[in-house]
């Protein structure tokens, strides 16, 4: 995760990666057979989000975000996703190995939507994907396409639009 942070993914290579981990290149190919496998293996062993129960959906949501913060702004993670996020959209070999990694990572969100759902927060008729796109999506528009205010307070604000639009109740 170093060398892909400080190489970029179109400098680094498995020789690199073999050089820096004092190992031959046939051993890095044994286990992982294209520098794809080898970065998608590095993603997949980022720390699980764990969705909470408060009760409380804005809540939930707001501690998804802050172990995502935990994570992203921890080096060299905080350089990582825009450089996959940028490899994967001309990359199709990471496509196939990155896509299953990033439903991995929407999973707890799915949880916490149906949870909601539940417990009548949420309306049954609610798509969960959909929401998950929209929740998901704004958070990473902020933090890596557009200004705008990533502060608890800040994603808070943006949250309660999104669930109002949702039509979750009390917002």
């Amino acid at each position: 995760m170093r060398l892909l942070s400080h190489e970029g993914y179109e400098r680094l290579t498995l020789s690199k990666v073999a050089s820096r981990a004092r190992a031959s290149k046939s051993t890095i190919y044994r286990r992982w057979p294209t520098k794809e496998h080898l970065v998608i293996e590095a993603f997949k062993r980022w720390p699980a989000l764990v969705p909470r129960n408060t009760g409380s959906l804005l809540s939930d949501l707001l501690n998804l975000y802050r172990q995502s913060l935990r994570i992203l702004y921890r080096p060299p993670s905080s350089a990582l996703m825009p450089i996959l996020i940028a490899e994967r959209a001309r990359n199709p070999n990471l496509v196939a190995v990155f896509d299953p990694v990033m439903q991995r990572r929407r999973e707890p969100v799915r949880i916490v939507l149906r949870r909601a759902i539940e417990r009548g927060e949420l309306p049954a008729r609610v798509d969960i994907d959909l929401a998950v796109d929209a929740l998901m999506g704004a958070v990473y528009l902020r933090m890596y396409f557009v200004e705008g205010d990533l502060s608890i307070a800040g994603i808070r604000k943006v949250f309660a639009v999104l669930l109002r639009g949702l039509g979750a109740r009390g917002y």
